[in-house]
């Protein structure tokens, strides 16, 4: 791993794990609750939420992010459980921001997020990403156990109204419950410039309902779209897990994400904090390396830059969830490790 130069704060350049991928994009989960029961994410016997004592703090979260933006970190996108719970979420926002973060994002269920999308853009939040399913108000309210569809719709049109653009709407297809539904999506982007991303179905949350077969392919959600109109690739960076598409004539994105199908290991740039205070280099590799305990230990900074340089150093090459589905068993909530 190539160690950061000494360049000045927010100019540092981001290190290189062991396979030369620049690791410059943080997620962090800042709690485990969530104010909906999705049946795809919440487990039959429900989940065993952390203790207040053992998630992170604001100050935690923001000194750790300080140290990583000091090596190049460039990117952090907040999640939980749902983020928009946490009581300090705003002057959690504008202290991340004022570390340095170029792009900081947030990804919410939407429920809380009418009334907080003004204060959080003027916090410093750049971007948000919905999590909708369908738009069909009683299939809404089964999926989530009890959820208002309409508080979604009001996110989406306060969002935008905020200047939290472009609006991202995440979509995860799952066969025979939702994937009717595919091509409706789809459409939202010919009139508006939302970008939908169809994430792949993923053996995580709720094993019981896990299947392969419900699981619906990037291309056939890509074939599924093209009867709305030839799909344009859009040019790839060679950063993130989303490849983007544009209907010809459309204003919006498509985004496919597909960690099934073609994963996309190979320019993953990213590590995930654990709302416990742990860096999980992979989401299906059990490795976790503990800040928190030694943040509390006492440890100074430079002790804590060095759990992170161990951090990317261990990052795998590759999960091998199809070829090993003993891999989707460390998964324990992604509640707990960021979704």
């Amino acid at each position: 791993m190539k160690k950061p130069s000494g360049r000045p704060a927010g100019k540092t350049r981001p290190l290189k794990d062991s396979y030369e991928r620049r690791i410059d994009y943080l997620r962090i989960s800042i709690t485990d609750k969530c104010n909906l029961k999705c049946v795809y994410c919440m487990p039959k016997g429900g989940l065993k939420y952390f203790r207040e004592s053992e998630v992170l703090t604001s100050e935690e979260i923001v000194r750790f992010i300080r140290i990583a933006q000091k090596n190049g970190l460039r990117k952090v996108r907040i999640t939980g459980g749902e983020p928009l719970l946490r009581k300090d979420i705003i002057s959690l926002v504008s202290s991340i921001k004022k570390t340095g973060i170029r792009d900081l994002s947030l990804t919410t269920n939407g429920v809380m997020l009418p009334k907080l999308a003004k204060k959080l853009r003027k916090a410093g939040l750049d971007r948000v990403n919905i999590s909708l399913d369908t738009m069909n108000a009683e299939r809404y309210s089964a999926i989530t156990n009890g959820g208002d569809i309409n508080c979604v719709w009001e996110a989406i049109k306060e969002a935008e109204m905020a200047g939290l653009s472009p609006v991202k709407i995440n979509v995860v297809p799952i066969r025979g419950i939702n994937d009717d539904e595919i091509v409706s999506f789809a459409s939202l982007t010919l009139e508006k410039n939302f970008h939908v991303r169809f994430i792949e179905f993923m053996p995580a949350g709720c094993k019981e309902m896990w299947s392969e077969g419900m699981c619906v392919s990037s291309n056939e959600v890509k074939d599924r779209i093209s009867k709305l109109g030839s799909l344009v690739e859009l040019k790839f960076r060679g950063k993130g897990p989303s490849r983007n598409f544009r209907i010809k004539g459309a204003k919006g994105v498509i985004g496919i994400i597909s960690p099934l199908s073609e994963h996309f290991c190979g320019y993953c740039n990213r590590l995930r904090l654990t709302s416990d205070g742990k860096i999980r280099p992979c989401l299906f590799s059990d490795v976790e390396i503990d800040i928190k305990t030694p943040m509390r230990n006492g440890d100074s900074d430079r002790d804590i830059e060095k759990l992170y340089y161990d951090a990317i150093r261990v990052k795998p090459k590759r999960h091998f969830l199809r070829e090993d589905s003993a891999s989707a068993a460390i998964i324990k909530s992604m509640s707990k490790i960021g979704g």
